[in-house]
């Protein structure tokens, strides 16, 4: 199944946009059609055609790093780069791998509110991870319904609180430092959370300390018993982000705790601010018979480089970018019965950036270099649905269009720098089908097989290698995958899944030149995956838990340049397991003691596409112990952690066809740390 790129075709978005809003009357917001939590959420688990996992959130451990919320899924790579300037690298099955900073080819969202940008990157290091409720991961071909860059979508969902209350939480340890204040309240139907946190660090290296602040509010309620309503507020703040940068192969093999040099010379750093209105409506009654969405946001940084960027067609070494996003999505049931649902919907998406490149003159900012307005605008049109034709059997899909214009208006023109202006229009669509089969009330099997799509995005498309301008050479990429599974789940006490997958995709996105800081990309010919995937929950008796996790990736490309290498940044297989041991559980005193041995194993990771040199690959081990007591209503936690107990030396991350050779980004050594939480409710 292969459907052609579109953009030659004459746009249709329009006429299905309108007719769409004039047959409904409402659009709402694009909530999980696939994944239903809750109650039901077993059975909807077991009954679903995809490969859908739930991370257990920590419970102990200084929260600020995304890895430590999905490093023990199945199929996800998390590295923690040890570096707060850059976010948690990730990828799923191998989307996103190519990425050098931030989130690439993986949607992202909070409460259905899209943290990806329309041109399909994101970020986690804005969001205040501590108020985060459950992580839900959609890997596999119905993950592309969810449209540009969705080769995996992960879900984050806010906390509802139970009850009125307030309290603080403090942690630390040799090198951080985390302080969090917060308060409930609760009426009826009514809630409204707030939220203050700082986070401070001296770095594992020098020129690595990061200071970070952010604040939430959170306002549920009902509109006149109709409808609803959910408010969030979101402010971050990092007023300094020092950059320790990557190490060459040598310079780690011979102290992989050092910074190089570059680093103090042009003081690398990142300062940013980011401030975000969102606001939903949903039906009162029927959950999930409506729901619309908005949000509009904006985001600021200041980033100064590892080089000069004086050249005259250099891009600089120091940006200024400043960007204005909003956004509106929705879906509308339009059919239900018994065993069958038809929901409709559709998002309007868009983001502007005025972005400025200076010079960075040793740290100060030096003559302009760059001056360009960047423009991404996204609209979307999908239908899902689900059937069950009989008893055991479910049948669910769908089909999603989207239209992408990327728009690069350049106002830095001379002699020595042409006019790099230029915008491209992509159309394209997504298609997918799931059948799962229940062999009794505990086990299920599932296949799928679908379409995705990912065009670029505006970094990408911004340079060309072979002169100025636009890139509009580049087109996006399309990916065809099927994956089959068995699930099984047993009341609280066990539950599994193995699943085998399979993508082909054509036109995957390469880094081809990367000078002066100006990086541009192509498009190759194939790339292939396939691998397996397990997860195991098991509560073996009321004191003790094992929870498992791995999989085995081969990530290729396929065409005659290349073929053969392996996709950098991926590792081939990776493992993860940890036990739990609880031997002084009381409910009837309201104590709880908790012990847990976490170990992880990764394969070596490709720093290239020519497969040059690879990061090693490593075995970590972590324990951590935690104890919560209630005294009325008053509320205690406290835990203590060691991670990388051996004090192993291990790449945390690699910078994928980093040209100047410093690809290495070092993990930690053995780290201390401990916290308490302390909360009053009434």
């Amino acid at each position: 199944m292969k459907i052609r790129n579109l953009s030659s075709s004459r746009p249709v978005m329009p006429a299905l946009l309108l007719t769409l809003v004039f047959s409904n009357s409402l659009l709402a917001e694009e909530t999980e059609i696939i994944v239903v939590s809750g109650a039901a959420q077993q059975q909807a688990w077991l009954n679903s055609a995809a490969a859908i996992e739930l991370a257990t959130l920590p419970d102990s451990g200084i929260l600020i790093d995304s890895a430590r919320l999905l490093d023990s899924i199945s199929g996800v790579q998390a590295d923690s780069r040890a570096n707060f300037a850059q976010d948690t690298r990730l990828s799923i099955r191998g989307f996103g791998s190519r990425s050098a900073f931030g989130i690439r080819s993986i949607y992202l969202q909070q409460d259905g509110i899209p943290i990806s940008t329309p041109d399909g990157q994101g970020q986690l290091s804005a969001i205040l991870l501590d108020n985060i409720e459950r992580v839900e991961v959609l890997k596999g071909p119905l993950a592309a319904l969810y449209g540009n860059a969705a080769g995996g979508v992960i879900s984050l969902y806010s906390r509802t609180p139970a009850q009125s209350g307030a309290g603080f939480a403090i942690a630390g340890s040799e090198q951080h430092r985390q302080y969090r204040l917060y308060a409930d309240w609760v009426e009826g139907d009514s809630s409204l959370s707030t939220s203050l946190k700082r986070f401070n660090t001296d770095g594992y290296r020098p020129h690595s300390a990061a200071t970070k602040q952010q604040a939430q509010i959170l306002y549920r309620t009902s509109v006149a018993g109709l409808a609803k309503l959910t408010a969030r507020i979101d402010y971050a703040r990092d007023p300094q982000l020092q950059d320790p940068q990557g190490l060459s192969v040598t310079d780690w093999l011979q102290d992989p705790q050092q910074t190089h040099s570059g680093a103090r010379l042009f003081d690398t750093e990142k300062n940013s601010r980011q401030r975000q209105l969102s606001v939903s409506l949903n039906d009162y009654q029927q959950s999930g018979l409506w729901q619309l969405s908005s949000w509009v946001g904006q985001r600021e940084i200041a980033q100064r480089l590892a080089f000069s960027g004086q050249a005259p067609t250099s891009a600089g070494g120091e940006v200024a970018l400043q960007r204005q996003f909003r956004g509106i999505n929705g879906h509308f049931r339009l059919l239900q019965a018994d065993n069958y649902q038809l929901v409709a919907g559709a998002s309007f998406v868009n983001s502007d950036d005025e972005r400025q490149g200076y010079v960075n003159d040793f740290g100060q900012r030096g003559e302009l270099r760059r001056e360009q307005t960047d423009s991404a605008d996204n609209q979307d049109a999908f239908i899902r649905f689900n059937w069950q034709p009989a008893n055991r059997w479910h049948v669910e899909g769908g089909w999603r269009y989207s239209e992408l214009t990327l728009s690069i208006v350049d106002r830095f023109i001379n002699a020595a720098n042409p006019d790099d202006s230029g915008n491209k229009r992509f159309y394209n669509q997504a298609l997918a089908l799931g059948l799962s089969y229940r062999l009794n009330s505990d086990i299920s099997l599932f296949v799928s097989a679908g379409q995705g799509f990912e065009s670029p995005t505006l970094a990408e498309i911004a340079y060309r290698s072979d002169g100025t301008g636009v890139n509009l050479a580049l087109d996006a990429s399309t990916n065809q995958q099927w994956e089959a599974g068995i699930k099984t789940q047993l009341g609280n006490t066990f539950t599994g899944s193995v699943s085998i997958f399979s993508t082909t995709t054509d036109n995957e996105l390469l880094v081809d030149n990367s000078v002066g800081g100006r990086t541009s990309y192509r498009n190759a010919a194939k790339t292939e995956r396939y691998g397996a995937e397990l997860q195991l929950d098991w509560r073996q008796n009321a004191q003790l838990r094992h929870q498992l996790s791995g999989h085995y990736l081969s990530a290729q490309f396929a065409d005659a340049q290349l073929k053969g290498n392996s996709l950098p940044g991926v590792a081939r297989s990776q493992l993860q397991w940890q036990l739990s041991y609880r031997p002084w559980q009381d409910k009837a005193a309201l104590r709880d003691t908790e012990f847990s041995l976490h170990s992880q194993y990764r394969s070596k990771v490709y720093l290239d596409d020519a497969n040059s040199d690879a990061a090693p690959s490593a075995l970590t081990f972590s324990l951590s112990a935690r104890h919560s007591q209630q005294w009325q209503q008053l509320t205690l936690d406290y835990w203590l952690a060691l991670d990388n107990i051996a004090d192993k030396a291990y790449v945390g991350s690699v910078i994928v066809n980093q040209g100047n050779g410093r690809a290495f980004e070092p993990a930690p050594g053995r780290q201390l740390s401990a916290g308490i939480n302390a909360g009053f409710y009434w």
